[in-house]
């Protein structure tokens, strides 16, 4: 089963076409090249912007698209704290530093989902900041 996990990252031009390199769970020619062309932010830069899964997150180093296939940093992560209700979140930086956090109000994925995405991340450098907001509510 793939998760996926909110991740915005900005690539490497020549690395953003296809995936040519084994990522875990992802098709080797994943073809997207046109795709992040049209649905990323000029004004980032070349390369584009794009947001993927995040399959092998926890690994040092991190063993994910991002990383493997897109060979670039991560601008954020959107990790669950792991709370009763995983109703908080945090998001962290390409080093698992804390950027920002919220309670976000109206509808939420479904519980399920949220454990998962922290499930994903669980011991890895991007669970320590929201493994510290659990620790003191």
């Amino acid at each position: 089963m793939m998760i996926l996990v909110l991740i915005l990252q900005s690539m490497l031009y020549n690395y953003s076409h296809s995936n040519v390199v084994q990522v875990k769970a992802i098709a080797i020619g994943n073809f997207l090249g046109n795709g992040i062309r049209v649905a990323s932010l000029p004004e980032l830069g070349a390369g584009g912007s794009w947001s993927t899964c995040a399959n092998g997150c926890h690994e040092e180093p991190p063993e994910d698209v991002a990383h493997v296939q897109f060979r670039s940093r991560i601008a954020f992560k959107l990790v669950w704290v792991p709370n009763e209700n995983f109703d908080r979140f945090a998001l962290v930086g390409d080093d698992g530093a804390e950027l920002a956090r919220g309670s976000p109000t109206g509808g939420l994925p479904a519980l399920r989902q949220r454990q998962m995405n922290y499930q994903l991340v669980q011991g890895s450098k991007y669970a320590s900041a929201v493994d510290k907001i659990a620790a003191y509510e």
